[in-house]
């Protein structure tokens, strides 16, 4: 492809496919766990590719998250993607591409790693609902692995992310099951992986990469010595140098820091909310005379009516909308009723 090209080839073909002179960075350097996020990784995927440009640039450095927003990811490099997309697992915080996150690696054309960076872990857990949590609760080893089928259809799609990009399918599902060892031997001059059940005598092993009972966690040279991984780099400079585009303008996308500061943003709105109908339940608590209680409930009305617009716009938030229109509902009929009291007193 592309990538295999020389200097001069690799200008020609820039020229034939219209392509500018343009990388684009897409970063995932946090836990997968906001589809607010997610839509914004699809939509860069998608946007990006149209602008033409050489290349899309992910870089990695995650702890891993939901195993459906890490499909979306996928899904969006393998399907909406219409140039090459290059995973650089950079190191940082996480230290590499891990559980989640070697989905989205494994489903790019090429991946790249810096020294003392790893890829693999990719058990199937259940998750908490905010990074936070899933921040602490690793400390912990939180969550159970999830059941049978699950993981089942979990290591096959990891298995033929890894094999359509000619990587080998087994070290992507040791990665997610356990029980699975990996051998590597000698067949007709090419490398083979399969389990050791299935070596035939005149095969010789030449190394096992794991052993039953230990997820494929691999280090950025192992990853590359078994093919996991295309090769080791200092930086993103001399990434971009090595795939002939160390000229190229290199534009960072803020779809996904955009995305995650909107949160952050709706999430302080949802805590003043509720700070607010705190206040009005207290005053609640205690006589009132009938107008106070009318504003009160009309307070009330208003904060929920937020809520439930924020619960529509950002289901990140965690709030069932049935819940908040029960309550409003009930609210409401408060309110008539107080109403009703009150025009009758009066």
């Amino acid at each position: 492809g592309l990538l295999k090209l020389n200097p001069k080839e690799w200008q020609t073909a820039r020229d034939n496919l219209g392509r500018n002179n343009k990388v684009i960075v897409v970063p995932v350097d946090e836990a997968i766990m906001y589809e607010i996020e997610t839509d914004a990784f699809e939509k860069v995927i998608a946007d990006s590719s149209q602008e033409g440009p050489l290349l899309i640039l992910v870089e990695i450095d995650t702890p891993g998250g939901r195993i459906d927003l890490a499909h979306r990811m996928c899904t969006a490099i393998t399907k909406d993607a219409d140039c090459n997309v290059i995973a650089f697992i950079k190191g940082g915080n996480y230290g590499g591409a891990i559980s989640a996150g070697a989905a989205v690696a494994l489903a790019c054309n090429k991946i790249y790693m810096a020294n003392s960076t790893v890829i693999g872990a990719a058990t199937l857990v259940t998750m908490p609902k905010n990074r936070q949590d899933y921040k602490d609760t690793r400390k912990k080893n939180y969550g159970e692995v999830v059941d049978e089928k699950s993981s089942s259809v979990w290591r096959a799609y990891l298995a033929s992310l890894a094999q359509q990009n000619d990587r080998p399918g087994l070290l992507a599902r040791a990665m997610v099951d356990s029980s699975i060892e990996v051998v590597e031997v000698n067949q007709d001059a090419k490398r083979v992986f399969i389990e050791p059940m299935n070596k035939r005598p005149e095969q010789q092993v030449v190394r096992t990469w794991n052993k039953a009972g230990s997820l494929v966690t691999l280090t950025a040279q192992e990853a590359v010595e078994c093919t996991i991984a295309d090769g080791l780099v200092g930086s993103r400079e001399q990434l971009l140098q090595q795939l002939q585009a160390g000229d190229a303008n290199i534009v960072t996308d803020k779809k996904i820091t955009n995305a995650r500061k909107e949160l952050q943003i709706a999430k302080r709105r949802k805590d003043e909310i509720a700070k607010s109908l705190d206040l009005k339940i207290k005053q609640s608590k205690y006589p009132q005379p009938a107008p106070k209680i009318l504003g009160i409930l009309q307070g009330a009305r208003n904060d929920f009516e937020n809520l439930k617009t924020l619960a529509k716009k950002y289901p990140d938030l965690d709030m069932d909308v049935q819940d908040i229109e029960e309550i409003l509902n009930s609210i409401q009929a408060d309110y008539e009723s107080a109403l009703r009291e009150t025009r009758r007193r009066n």
